[in-house]
């Protein structure tokens, strides 16, 4: 999402096709995402002059950004508003694919194990609640506190797919994609749930890394 030099990013092609039609203003928008990650309702503030019809706007950004981006609703905002902080809660999706298909490899996690979905919820479970989440923040993560709450986490099958949804106030970088991680060695038994609760309590950190960012979706923002 972010925007970096000489890189391609989605908060810098939304800029140049703004700029290409005499818009010069900054981005906000309601956090990063990793190379890789997909976001399928990210919201983004910016100001423009007040002759533009919000609706032409949309349609015209849209034919500049397609295939990759697409603006589904432009609409007024007070002047309080601010896509990160005004934000009561998120939700994010990882979905992991049973069968593997070309076309679904930069969107899904192809996992070839059967998924135990009774022990996939019970540790999300765990993890429901109000915690300190520094061991399952990526190394670096420059924010004040770790402590965010997790108000539901579940794991469902859905035709040829296992989809895990967490609902938070707020979350660390990497958090999502070290969970799934965790919760898919604890599938394969290489992990416990125990070891999961000693994780989340800081007693013991046992794993950081990452599950893959294509199967990562942010979801949706309440405001």
């Amino acid at each position: 999402m972010q925007i970096q030099p000489n890189k391609k990013t989605i908060e810098g092609e939304i800029l140049k096709a703004l700029q290409k039609i005499n818009i010069k203003t900054k981005i906000y928008h309601s956090g990063r995402t990793d190379r890789g990650v997909h976001a399928l309702n990210q919201v983004i503030s910016f100001e423009i002059p007040d002759f533009w019809n919000l609706e032409k706007l949309r349609i015209l950004l849209n034919k500049i950004l397609y295939p990759s981006i697409y603006f589904k609703k432009i609409q007024k905002a007070p002047n309080e508003f601010h896509p990160r902080f005004s934000a009561k809660k998120r939700s994010y999706r990882y979905i992991i694919s049973k069968n593997f298909t070309p076309f679904n490899a930069k969107y899904t996690l192809f996992y070839e194990k059967e998924i135990d979905l009774k022990k996939i919820n019970n540790a999300l479970k765990i993890l429901e609640g109000k915690h300190d989440f520094e061991y399952f923040a990526k190394t670096g993560s420059d924010v004040n506190h770790y402590i965010r709450e997790i108000y539901k986490a579940y794991a469902f099958e859905y035709k040829n797919f296992y989809i895990i949804k967490i609902i938070g106030n707020g979350f660390l970088r990497g958090q999502i994609r070290i969970i799934v991680d965790f919760l898919l060695k604890i599938n394969e038994n290489k992990f416990t749930l125990t070891d999961l609760k000693m994780q989340l309590n800081k007693k013991k950190l046992i794993s950081k890394h990452l599950a893959k960012p294509n199967g990562l979706y942010l979801e949706r923002i309440w405001y």
